[in-house]
C-alpha cells in the first residue's frame, strides 16, 4: 500500500465534491418504470462491497484521507454514493452476482499490492464498463432470446424460467434509466478526479510491480551494509540487472 496521501479542503472545494456525490446517489437510485418513478436504496452487499472499494481508493492514494471536518464530511458522502453506484452496476440478486462479487474480492485483494492509483482508476472503468454491458446488454439479449422448447410430452419452458431465475433475478430497465445510471457514473468520476490528492515524492517507487519490488529488495539485502545512501539511479540500474546476478 502506497503512503496515506491527503488535501486540504476549504469549504467551497468540499460542497462542490460533496454535491457531485450526493447527484451520484440520487441518480443511481432513480429507476423510471411503466408505472412510474420509484427509488431503491443499496443494500448490505452494495455497502460492504463499496467499504471494500474505499478502501483500495485510500489506500492507493487515489481517495484523499481526510484530515479535518471538511475531509470527513465529503468521505461519507463518497461512502453513501459509491455504495449506491455498486447497487446500480452489480447484477440482479442470483448466482450471478455471487460469482461476479467473487471476482470483484479477489480484484481488491489484489489491488493492495504496489499498485498506483492510475492503474486501480483504470481498472474501475474498465470493470464498471464491463457490468453495465452485462446488466444492460447481455442479460437483456440472453433472457429474451432463449428459452427451452415446448414437447409434446413435457413443457420445459418453465423450467428454463427457472433456471434464468436462478442465475440473475433479471428485471427490464427502460433507456431514460439507463441514462440517468450513465449520470450517475460521471458525476461519482467527475467527484473522485476533483478530490484528487497530490501525489508523494517516492510516487515512482509504489508503481514498481510487487516482483520488481522483491528483487529490489534482494539486491540491496546481498550488498550489505555500505554506510551510504543510495540514489535513485542506482536503484534503477539494480532493477535492470538480470534476476541470475
Amino acid at each position: 500500500m502506497s503512503a496515506r496521501s491527503s488535501r486540504d479542503w476549504t469549504p467551497a472545494a468540499a460542497f462542490g465534491v460533496g454535491a457531485l456525490f450526493v447527484l451520484t446517489f440520487f441518480f443511481a437510485g432513480l429507476r423510471v418504470t411503466a408505472t412510474g418513478v420509484e427509488y431503491q436504496l443499496f443494500g448490505v452487499v452494495d455497502g460492504l462491497s463499496a467499504l471494500l472499494i474505499l478502501y483500495v481508493l485510500l489506500g492507493t492514494g487515489a481517495l484523499s484521507w481526510p484530515r479535518d471536518a471538511w475531509g470527513i464530511a465529503v468521505l461519507v458522502y463518497g461512502a453513501a454514493a459509491t455504495a449506491q453506484l455498486v447497487s446500480l452496476l452489480l447484477p440482479p440478486p442470483g448466482v450471478l452476482e455471487w460469482v461476479v462479487v467473487g471476482l470483484l474480492l479477489y480484484a481488491a485483494w489484489n489491488a493492495g499490492y504496489a499498485v498506483h492509483r492510475t492503474r486501480v482508476m483504470l481498472v474501475l472503468g474498465l470493470v464498471s464498463l464491463a457490468l453495465a454491458a452485462l446488466k444492460y446488454s447481455v442479460l437483456p439479449f440472453v433472457w429474451v432470446r432463449t428459452e427451452l422448447p415446448h414437447t409434446p410430452i413435457i413443457d420445459l419452458r418453465p423450467l428454463g424460467e427457472g433456471l434464468k431465475g436462478l442465475v440473475a433475478a433479471y428485471v427490464p430497465s427502460r433507456p431514460v434509466t439507463q441514462a440517468l445510471a450513465f449520470l450517475a457514473i460521471l458525476c461519482w468520476v467527475l467527484a473522485v478526479w476533483l478530490q484528487w490528492p497530490p501525489a508523494g515524492e517516492d510516487d515512482w517507487l509504489r508503481r514498481l510491480p510487487r516482483h520488481e519490488r522483491d528483487r529490489l529488495l534482494f539486491s540491496l539485502l546481498k550488498r550489505g551494509p555500505e554506510g551510504r545512501a543510495l540514489g535513485q539511479e542506482e536503484v534503477r540500474a539494480l532493477l535492470d540487472r538480470p534476476e541470475d546476478e
